[in-house]
């Protein structure tokens, strides 16, 4: 009797050990270090080549309008930032959330520019406000979206994988963030005034540092466009490249960490309404010297100080070129990593993470260009769009999470790299950020020959 029982544990284990060799064939795979992206280059560039010529170029100058609404949960809700905390919901409200929106017109053409309080803004949000923003008479496509990159805001947006992490999916709270969006704009719309553009790019070069390697090159520039509406109201837009991670898993609050008390002092010193975009995020940090609440408060007295000191050589615009393109974005198979040459197969992660068309989106306000990513874009490739956006009398402004996610996209340099960007977040392979940076150049090339 024992041998009967011994011999059917032996063949159970056998079954089960050929079923996970099975499964492991199937489901995991040797890195691919040769990615070949020279047709994605083509497709995309292609695709710019034949994006319809604008010439939204009026002698009326620009008009403003500005409008945010809350999106703090009547109820609580799962915080999404920390994978960790596994969907666990806020304790408590340290600061309220918001989306904030700011609708520009040049008489030809009109744009609305929308940075939520959030982690990113989530796909099933984007694809919910393709079909609904024609509603209030704008659409995806001339919508430029991002989020301040808070790791304390609101989950409950995500299925699968990312469900798990952030909480399950909610159709209400997806709706919720959705008409607050289309309401902002709404209000931006309905208070619009001739205003005068200035901007400019401040170092601040103390508040941020590279995660991937101390000493490491780092994108220090707060970059900032000012208008000064007829009415004498003055709106700030903001974008920076630390990643507000100034709270820690544990805190279990919702919160929109320091660009939110960032926003808030500069709302303090003369402006009517300020906005905060995520940056080239993708390996900067704060450089706060201690992490917390304290951390809060360091990082927006450092950059409030810093541009309140300089905010007097900003430089009038004086172009009133606007125009927008949104832009799908060719991407090779997913290879995300399990170990330094191993890696998931693309069916097993799109079957958990799901499968989003993400797009790159540029916005050319004046002699300003605006680059949309879908990921935590690292700010080590800001230089190199700079130098080009030079060349075409334009100043750059990198911003992330524009409606899809795409992980990490940090330089080819760091891929072996332990890193958490590099290990766990970095989905698309070696080359993938040098890829995107070509396709961004030629955006910014597009957009700065729109107006001759």
């Amino acid at each position: 009797m024992l041998k009967k029982i011994l011999r059917f544990v032996f063949y159970m284990l056998a079954v089960l050990l050929g079923l996970i060799l099975v499964f492991l064939a199937f489901s995991i795979a040797p890195i691919d270090r040769d990615v070949d992206r020279a047709l994605l280059i083509t497709t995309m560039q292609q695709r710019i080549d034949s994006l319809k010529p604008e010439h939204a170029v009026t002698g009326s100058g620009f008009s403003i309008g500005f409008g945010k609404k809350s999106i703090t949960p009547v109820q609580r809700a799962a915080l999404a930032g920390y994978g960790k905390r596994r969907g666990k919901f806020f304790e408590s409200v340290y600061d309220s959330v918001f989306v904030r929106a700011i609708v520009v017109d040049n008489g030809a053409t009109r744009v609305a520019i929308v940075s939520a309080d959030l982690l990113i803004v989530p796909p099933k949000v984007t694809e919910l406000l393709e079909k609904e923003l024609p509603e209030i008479g704008f659409s995806i496509n001339n919508t430029y979206l991002s989020a301040i990159h808070t790791h304390n805001s609101i989950g409950n947006w995500a299925d699968g994988a990312i469900g798990f992490l952030y909480g399950h999916n909610s159709d209400s709270i997806v709706h919720f963030i959705a008409d607050q969006i289309k309401a902002s704009i709404q209000v931006a719309s309905l208070n619009m005034l001739p205003a005068v553009l200035k901007s400019g790019a401040i170092a601040v070069p103390e508040a941020v540092r590279n995660r991937l390697k101390r000493g490491n090159p780092v994108d220090s520039l707060l970059r900032v466009v000012e208008a000064h509406r007829s009415d004498s109201t003055k709106i700030l837009l903001m974008s920076y490249t630390a990643h507000a991670t100034c709270l820690y898993s544990k805190d279990m609050v919702l919160s929109r960490d320091y660009p939110g008390k960032l926003v808030d002092a500069v709302e303090a010193n003369g402006y009517t309404f300020a906005m905060f975009m995520a940056g080239a995020v993708g390996s900067h940090g704060c450089g706060a010297p201690k992490y917390g609440f304290t951390c809060i408060d360091w990082m927006s007295e450092a950059v409030s100080t810093e541009f309140l000191r300089a905010r007097n050589q900003l430089t009038v615009v004086h172009d009133s070129t606007l125009l927008m393109y949104r832009v799908p974005l060719e991407l090779s198979d997913p290879q995300p990593k399990i170990s330094q040459d191993w890696r998931v197969r693309s069916w097993l992660f799109n079957a958990a993470f799901g499968e989003f068309q993400t797009h790159l989106t540029v916005l050319r306000l004046g002699n300003i260009v605006m680059l949309g990513t879908p990921c935590d874009f690292s700010g080590e490739f800001d230089h190199a769009l700079d130098e080009v956006a030079n060349q075409h009398g334009l100043q750059a402004i990198v911003t992330s999470f524009n409606g899809g996610y795409i992980g990490y996209v940090t330089p080819e340099k760091y891929f072996d790299n332990k890193n958490y960007e590099t290990q766990v977040m970095n989905w698309y392979g070696p080359g993938n950020g040098e890829y995107m940076q070509q396709c961004m150049e030629a955006l910014i090339v597009k957009v700065g020959n729109a107006s001759q």
